[in-house]
């Protein structure tokens, strides 16, 4: 049986996890919030002649949507639950790579598993796995970001 002395690395995954959950969480209510509040606006702004009237409520509220739906948020609870789904099998391939390397360097002392520099190559290869995530999450968070609510009226507009 594992021993949960001190700080494992099982209680990081379980920690990751738990504020994965508390960001899907608070994405879940902030799209609920949002959804809720674009209707209200259209109406406050449809009242005081605000609106363009090209624009329909449907197109105002998914203009609106998307400019104020808490997205990051949402990308953060993925990309952290990206990092947790892709830990093990990362671990993984990793492991393999390494003994097939350990394997082509005539089994070297030095390069032995369990040793330090076996353990050190894993250490530094998860954390580049895990920034290789992060990155790919930002990136994608940025590339569909919307620039200014008008931006997104106009191209409510043109459809």
């Amino acid at each position: 049986m594992q021993n949960f002395e001190g700080i494992s690395f099982l209680w990081a995954l379980v920690l990751l996890a738990l504020i994965a959950l508390i960001y899907g969480v608070r994405a879940i209510i902030g799209y609920r919030n949002v959804a809720r509040d674009a209707e209200a606006d259209y109406n406050f702004k449809l009242g005081e002649n605000m609106i363009d009237p090209r624009l329909t409520q449907a197109g105002y509220i998914r203009a609106y949507k998307r400019f104020h739906n808490p997205r990051g948020l949402l990308f953060m609870a993925s990309g952290l639950s990206a990092i947790l789904i892709l830990t093990a099998p990362a671990l993984l391939g990793i492991q393999i790579l390494l003994n097939q390397l350990w394997i082509f360097t005539d089994r070297s002392r030095v390069f032995e598993p369990g040793y330090l520099v076996w353990q050190f190559i894993i250490f530094f290869s998860l954390i580049a796995i895990w920034a290789g995530i992060a990155y790919f999450t930002a990136r994608q968070f940025h590339r569909n970001s919307p620039v200014t609510l008008r931006d997104e009226m106009l191209k409510e507009m043109d459809t």
